[in-house]
């Protein structure tokens, strides 16, 4: 009776360990919104993780999508680097994370562009495509 309490004890110790270890789920597309402040347009674009896109003179290369499970808080999260190429130069202007539901916590400090996350996804068909592509290889 007493090993079954002790095993019935370690069973509850680990499993809330579990739950919040394995909170987050991995994306492969990023949703971004750009605001050119000179012109005032605002565009909405996808990255995929592991490729960059090009906003006016800035390169966004997205490193790590995440988002938060269904029954939790809706949340998502993107690792995010971005250089300015103006003038011939390369300079990194943000590098970290961006959060969906607190856009000004950590912003690109920018005088021309504001970047912000809105979502990350998981796209099935890029992976299917990226799977399909590195078999072949």
């Amino acid at each position: 009776m007493c090993f079954k309490n002790i095993i019935l004890g370690i069973i509850f110790i680990i499993l809330p360990i579990n739950a919040y270890a394995s909170s987050w789920v991995e994306g492969n597309k990023a949703t971004l919104q750009g605001l050119d402040k000179i012109t005032a347009r605002i565009k909405t674009f996808e990255v995929f993780v592991g490729e960059s896109y090009k906003f006016g003179v800035l390169d966004i290369f997205v490193k790590r999508c995440v988002f938060s499970k269904p029954i939790d808080k809706p949340e998502s999260l993107a690792f995010i680097i971005i250089n300015d190429n103006s003038d011939r130069l390369s300079e990194v202007k943000f590098n970290g994370w961006m959060f969906a539901s607190s856009p000004a916590l950590s912003a690109l400090e920018d005088s021309v562009y504001d970047i912000s996350i809105l979502s990350c996804t998981n796209d099935d068909k890029h992976s299917k495509e990226t799977s399909s592509l590195n078999s072949n290889e």
